[in-house]
């Protein structure tokens, strides 16, 4: 190796365990943004508990038992003072945050903020209006789901805060997990495929899981539709075997200005996760709904709903690949 070489190697090498110094950098503007996040959240449900308008749950929300809102029933005065309370005690423990690392109740609170807003405020549409979104169809917008989305940015920036404020690194645990990095995410993958192949199906005239009279009934003329729906979930299923390719670190040589450059751990990290919670949100949903009564399914009509329960588990499978790509991906550096 030249001189010339291994200079070049010595300026782009990284560490390959984390230093207190980055620990405590990550750490502070995750929990301080986490608290600004809160003082927003807090004062939006004071703001609600004195009797402001544009409450968008409950009463305020007339798709909520469409969709699987878990808040369709709650009322105005004393969600808006239970959410002064969380904001609050969301700044308070953020402050902690900053001074210690996330021990005990503060890690627990964390946790607990980002599994609530990411997951049980959430419902179906979300992940709804995103495969709209490719349509350029964007009429579902509204006040509800603005509030799911600000939500969502606030369960993100606890785990963030949470996550920076861990105790120890990634270095030892990295060798052991990768084990089972390669079945997590070939199973994240097949987990796309169901609800992909039936909504193609659809777009070609083929009744997969339906009556046939299903799509003369009005159904085939949202072809286009059921493409862009099902191309997705094959997309996501093929980005998903990124996460154990050669690809998924480099970026190929054919793909102008960032061909043989590195893939930056967020730019494959982030999106799987939000793909992740967008499935947890709508699948926990379908599964409640098989549970308490509200969908059944017969041998002509399982199409209809059944593809769709491959959503949690696929949810699950893909946060797991993700670590697991994250954990190697540090270990690497």
């Amino acid at each position: 190796m030249s001189e010339t070489e291994m200079r070049k190697r010595a300026r782009t090498a990284r560490p390959t365990v984390e230093t207190g110094t980055e620990t405590r950098a990550r750490r502070s503007w995750t929990a301080p943004a986490a608290g600004l996040w809160s003082v927003a959240f807090g004062l939006t449900g004071a703001y609600w508990a004195l009797g402001g308008a544009g409450f968008p749950l409950g009463a305020g929300d007339p798709r909520a038992d469409q969709v699987g809102s878990l808040l369709a029933s709650v009322e105005q005065g004393p969600t808006g003072a239970v959410m002064a309370a969380l904001g609050l005690l969301g700044a308070l423990v953020a402050v902690a945050m900053t001074r210690s690392a996330a021990r005990g109740l503060s890690f627990v609170f964390a946790w607990t903020m980002c599994v609530g807003l990411i997951v049980a405020v959430p419902d179906v549409r979300v992940m709804q209006n995103f495969g709209y979104l490719f349509m350029g169809y964007t009429g579902l917008w509204d006040g509800p789901l603005l509030f799911m989305l600000f939500c969502i940015v606030g369960g993100a920036l606890w785990a963030a805060a949470a996550w920076a404020g861990r105790d120890g690194g990634d270095s030892g645990g990295g060798a052991r997990t990768v084990r089972w990095a390669r079945p997590v995410t070939y199973l994240a993958a097949v987990l796309a495929l169901p609800y992909g192949i039936s909504r193609i199906s659809w777009a070609m005239g083929i009744p997969l899981g339906v009556p046939d009279g299903f799509l003369a009934g009005g159904q085939q003329d949202a072809w286009m539709a059921e493409a862009v729906l099902g191309g997705l979930c094959v997309v996501g299923a093929l980005l998903t075997l990124g996460l154990v390719q050669r690809w998924g670190e480099v970026f190929p040589r054919w793909i102008p200005f960032l061909g043989g450059r590195r893939v930056p751990v967020w730019l494959a990290v982030a999106p799987a996760l939000c793909a992740s919670a967008m499935l947890i949100q709508a699948g926990s949903r379908l599964f409640l709904w098989m549970i308490t009564g509200q969908i059944t399914m017969t041998a002509e009509d399982w199409g209809s709903f059944g593809p769709g329960l491959s959503w949690l588990p696929w949810g699950l499978a893909l946060v797991a690949a993700t670590y697991a790509y994250h954990l190697r991906r540090r270990s690497a550096r």
